[in-house]
């Protein structure tokens, strides 16, 4: 791909900041001019490129087996932008919107006041080739844009986990009615360090459908000026190109570019008063309410409430703040130690600082914890396995839930430390854990309570999970998405038929080896509420079995069935004569369902709050307008796109 065809290079980059401060210079004062000049041997320092690798990431849309919709397709040129639509080629993740909160499976939250403002569901971490001091970073959006809320830098040269540095946040954005690609270069916190690394953040609260990148590039200097000070020339935004894609910064419209604007107004007109009679009546009003103020007795006003009130105002304190709030005094400090704060911990927010010593200084007050979520918190490499080990031995007795997603410090000898000291846990989540060795276990650990159990992406094979399953009689939820050493899916179905009737949520996303009679064992799962066929290949022509499967099943809520070519309309109908209470459907890439039976499946489902039929060629977009006016409160996914044909199978 050359130059032309991607619309963003380092030479032009340079030719249009050198052709603004040529257009600028006459408009500038001598001081002015010789910032420019400064400028100029910046700009000759520069560096722009895209990222080269991909270090990390939370989720996926596609497989690890395979190059669609992959983490890997973000690397490198943009391969697809400007255009706009779907692309196999793009980088897209697992969810988007409310729905995942709106289904069976949801998680209870833990600790949600620690959260903060800005709530991150999903990462990436990239690396690029020449560390560089980051002066614009450009996330190349081909599809539904606006997720992005957090970037940080990961300086070189320095300990994991003080070397990231906050380049970016803010709220995640509702883009949805814009249908053109996005080019999200957002202002940057200036630091003087080198950085390699970066970590983009999303939260797809907002999305009206997945979000898909093609590309990020970091142009930076290599070296900070001598002067000690940065100039940086503000570029008019462009808020529409004859490409067809937008430029964003995230900033308000009303800042640089409309700062040389000048308007009519009506204050010109006005009579202007130069009295000081209304600025020395003000200040006497101010000295009076001193002189008030002085009078009344400085009373601690915190020490008439007893304790509980105290205690029930702390709890709505995030960690950060609990712990500021140990050194007012003596009472706060022996308030704020109490177990009864830390019984729920969430560290996923604090992942770029993460360490052991983070972890031992909370121990002290950890005897009552009962929920941990460390979920990223393994992206620093700031504990070993050991280390956690032996902070689950002495912390870890009334423990319930556990949530690991993303460490990387996770290994077999942790599974054994959680099931020897954690006899209560109900919930734990393993996603992404990619350095378990579960064949290193033996036996392999049973969790008699467990409720709550999350394989996506882990190495589990069939013989350790089906030991897993049948030790856990009490099982409700269970996640085996992307489980690519699952070379027999079918004897895990009859596992879990066997051992788990109670089994509300099951989840064999990209599941290839789950065949109709593997669908057929699980007819005896009689409280399922929700499933994910999606991609399970070996069922692309189900038979009969996914008819026996909703015949069995009546309290299904949530179906997803994405890329199952052989279902059709008998199927769609059955789900609607079956499962009454079905609220979430996922019907992508149907080849074989009509317009009258999803008429017919939407007249008759009363519950239904979505339904997807993007890439179901006898769809048309004049049969979802009037599905849409007829069914307002169903959220009715179709995407109108020139890239009809893009759709990966």
């Amino acid at each position: 791909m050359n130059d032309e065809q991607v619309g963003f290079n380092l030479d032009d980059l340079r030719k249009l900041c050198k052709s603004y401060i040529d257009y600028t210079r006459t408009y500038m004062d001598r001081k002015q001019i010789r910032r420019i000049n400064k400028q100029r041997s910046t700009l000759d320092n520069f560096v722009f490129q895209f990222s080269s690798e991909v270090v990390d990431f939370s989720s996926q849309y596609g497989s690890d087996i395979s190059i669609s919709y992959t983490a890997s397709n973000v690397t490198g040129r943009p391969s697809k932008f400007p255009n706009y639509g779907d692309f196999p080629q793009s980088y897209v993740m697992r969810s988007y919107g409310p729905w995942r909160e709106l289904a069976p499976s949801r998680k209870c939250p833990i600790m949600p006041q620690n959260a903060g403002r800005i709530r991150s569901e999903d990462y990436i971490i990239l690396s690029f080739e020449t560390p560089v001091i980051p002066l614009v970073i450009s996330i190349f959006e081909t599809f539904t844009p606006g997720s992005v809320v957090r970037i940080s830098g990961k300086v070189v040269d320095l300990p994991e986990t003080m070397a990231w540095r906050l380049l970016w946040e803010g709220l995640p954005q509702n883009c949805n009615g814009l249908r053109h690609s996005r080019l999200f270069a957002p202002k940057l916190n200036y630091i003087k360090e080198l950085v390699k690394e970066i970590c983009i953040e999303f939260n797809h609260s907002q999305l009206d459908y997945y979000t898909e990148l093609d590309a990020v590039s970091m142009g930076g200097i290599l070296k900070y000026p001598e002067s000690g000070e940065l100039d940086i020339i503000s570029i008019p935004m462009v808020t529409h190109t004859s490409l067809g894609y937008v430029y964003d910064n995230n900033e308000e419209q009303n800042q640089e570019i409309l700062s040389d604007i000048r308007v009519p107004s009506m204050a010109s007109n006005l009579t202007m008063s130069t009295s000081l009679d209304p600025f020395l009546k003000l200040i006497k009003n101010i000295e009076e309410l001193e002189n008030e103020w002085r009078k009344v007795p400085n009373i601690d006003y915190t020490l008439r409430l007893p304790n509980e009130s105290l205690m029930q105002i702390f709890s709505y304190l995030d960690l950060k703040s609990l712990r500021l709030c140990m050194r007012v005094c003596k009472r706060f400090y022996n308030i704020c130690t109490d177990g009864y704060f830390y019984r729920e911990l969430n560290l996923k927010p604090y992942w770029c600082s993460f360490s052991y010593s983070m972890l031992i200084s909370l121990e002290p007050y950890c005897n009552q914890m009962t929920k941990l979520d460390l979920s990223w918190c393994g992206i620093t490499k700031g504990i070993l396995s050991t280390a956690f080990n032996l902070f689950i031995k002495k912390c870890g007795t009334n423990l319930t839930h556990l949530r690991l997603d993303c460490c990387g410090f996770v290994n077999d000898t942790t599974l054994i430390a959680i099931n020897l000291f954690c006899k209560c846990i109900k919930e734990l989540s393993l996603r992404s854990c990619t350095s378990i060795d579960f064949e290193l276990i033996c036996p392999p650990q049973s969790f008699p309570k467990m409720e709550r159990i999350d394989f996506y992406r882990t190495n589990i094979t069939t013989e350790c999970l089906i030991f897993y399953i049948t030790c856990m009689p009490k099982l409700k939820h269970i996640n085996l998405g992307s489980c690519k050493r699952i070379d027999c899916m079918d004897h895990v179905a009859h596992a879990l038929s066997v051992s788990n009737k109670q089994l509300v949520s099951v989840d064999f996303w990209k599941s290839y080896t789950l065949s109709p009679t593997g669908l057929r064992f699980l007819t005896a799962l009689k409280q399922l509420e929700e499933i994910d066929l999606g991609w399970c290949l070996a069922l692309s022509i189900p038979g009969d079995s996914l008819l026996d499967l909703v015949k069995s099943c009546p309290r299904l809520k949530k179906i997803i069935v994405v890329s199952l070519r052989g279902v059709c309309d008998r199927d769609l109908l059955a789900f609607a004569d079956y499962c009454p209470l079905l609220e979430q459907i996922d019907l992508v890439g149907l080849r074989a369902i009509t317009v009258d039976a999803c008429s017919k499946f939407l007249q008759k489902c009363k519950n239904l709050k979505l339904m997807d039929v993007n890439f179901c060629e006898n769809i048309k977009e004049g049969d979802v307008q009037v599905w849409r006016s007829k069914y307002p409160n169903v959220c009715i996914q179709f995407t109108t796109s020139d890239h009809s044909n893009v759709y990966h199978y």
